[in-house]
């Protein structure tokens, strides 16, 4: 096996990137069981909790845009020394498929409210009313879109975090450390 070099204390994300990756983490999360919860709750709450999982969803896609604006502006940290080309290349596409979902499925979703007719409302404080382009026959297309994306970015995001464990635990080369925040970086150094 290569040596692999830990990650250096410069070549660690930022404040605001940590902020971002970790918000985004908990509210995909979070949405991603709101429709699971509809099955739970009392037939007359369910349209709550879609509100809910709609607002997050509109979330969601505005931090992805605005994570992907300070990529942009702060690109992300080198990988430790000694990364096999294979490991570098598969981390590229990884992450580019973690944005490509983490944009597809709430736009399917926002498309899918409103080849359903609905108006999306984000928070009670703005509304979008569907566009006239939008066709009331793709409604379940839409569906399946956003269901199969969103699955599918479920599990991109088991991957990554088991790739990230996988790089902390056997590796050694504390990779995990680069997107913890400070108060935590060191707690899961590998011994």
């Amino acid at each position: 096996m290569r040596s692999i070099t830990p990650v250096a204390r410069d070549a660690r994300y930022g404040a605001t990137a940590i902020f971002f990756h970790w918000i985004t983490a908990a509210l995909i999360l979070i949405n991603w069981l709101l429709p699971q919860l509809t099955e739970l709750v009392a037939r007359e709450n369910a349209p709550q909790v879609i509100a809910l999982h709609r607002s997050i969803g509109v979330t969601v896609l505005a931090l992805v845009l605005l994570r992907a604006v300070w990529r942009l502006v702060s690109p992300p940290p080198p990988l430790p020394g000694g990364t096999a080309q294979l490991v570098r290349i598969s981390a590229k596409l990884g992450h580019a498929a973690l944005y490509l979902l983490m944009l597809a499925v709430p736009v399917f979703g926002i498309l899918f409210t409103w080849a359903g007719g609905h108006t999306l409302s984000v928070w009670g404080v703005a509304e979008f009313v569907p566009p006239a382009w939008v066709d009331p026959a793709l409604r379940s297309t839409f569906r399946d879109l956003h269901e199969i994306s969103a699955n599918a970015l479920l599990w991109l995001v088991g991957f990554h975090a088991a790739a990230a464990l996988v790089h902390q635990y056997f590796f050694k080369d504390r990779l995990l450390d680069r997107m913890l925040p400070a108060r935590f970086r060191g707690r899961t150094a590998a011994s």
